[in-house]
Order: C-alpha cells, then structure tokens, then sequence
C-alpha cells in the first residue's frame, strides 16, 4: 500500500511539474484596446484657440475633437510592437480647411515596459457634415496594429477609423 502510495504521489508531482511547465511556455497574446471618438470640444479647449485660428462666425457647437487612442497591455511577450494611424487631416480635403489644430504622442519602449499607447486628436470645423458624411471620410483611414512574438508570430490588426468611431453628443 505504501508503494502505491509513493508512485501515486510521485506521477501527481510529475502532472503537475509538466502542466506547469507547459502553462508557464504558453506566450500570451497581448491585450489591445482602441478607443475612436468624436465629441463636442470643451470650453477650455475652445478658449485656448486664437482667434486668427477660428474660422469666420464659428461656435464651440460647430467645432469637434476626433479622438483615437490605442492602447497595448500584458505584452510582456511581444518583441515587436507597432501602431500607425492614418492621416486624421483628411477631413480638409472634404472640401475646404477645416481643421483647426490637433497632436499627437506615443509611448513604446519595448523591452523596458509592459504597455504601449499612440493617441492622435484633431480638432475640426464640422459645420455642414452630417455623421454619415464624417463616417464616409474616415472609412478608408486605418489604425494599423502590428506586434511580434518572441516565438516569431506576427499578429497584425487593421481598424477602420470610419467604421469604428462613436459619436458623443
């Protein structure tokens, strides 16, 4: 009986030792979130542009702020992380210049951190667009994700701003 005791114990042990193993080998996708809004602009950010900058006879309701935010967690197991985005600019080819400011920012150090973000915003006149129209000039524009495993996978994700963006009255 204590024999079979041992032997039982020991293949438990030897389970366990390889489902860790083979649990801890396991490379996990890293989790990616994107955000994609157009909203009303703040008071704040509608004082700070200039007047030369603010089209003639227009109200903070005409301007609107897109906003894109991608944002990469647990990639601890990623060697490679990629992220682009389109050109927001394109509403000025609508038919006129419409935007009126916006920026841009990116953190990606690979290797040294666990999270990546790219965050792009604009800030545009919307007088004489309807959603259908914003919707339409964004459909073509993509955020591109791209990350790389250490085992050699390559993950690759392609948004559609046009097709993804919420509007916040």
């Amino acid at each position: 009986m204590m024999l079979s005791f041992r032997k039982l114990t020991s293949v438990v042990i030897i389970l366990l030792t390889c489902s860790l193993v083979l649990t801890g080998c396991k490379q996990r996708n890293p989790d990616i979130t994107t955000s994609i809004t157009l909203n009303k602009i703040t008071e704040e950010e509608y004082n700070k542009i200039g007047n030369t900058s603010k089209p003639e006879g227009v109200t903070i309701n005409d301007l609107k702020k897109l906003y894109i935010d991608v944002e990469f967690a647990s990639s601890i197991n990623a060697v490679e992380r990629k992220i682009t985005l389109s050109n927001l600019y394109i509403v000025d080819k609508y038919d006129r210049l419409r935007t009126i400011g916006g920026g841009t920012s990116e953190r990606n150090n690979i290797g040294t951190e666990d999270a990546a973000e790219s965050m792009a915003y604009i800030i545009f006149d919307s007088r004489g667009l309807s959603e259908q129209d914003i919707r339409s000039l964004y459909s073509e524009s993509i955020i591109y994700i791209a990350y790389e495993l250490k085992n050699g996978q390559l993950e690759e994700k392609r948004i559609s701003i046009g097709d993804e963006l919420i509007f916040n009255k």
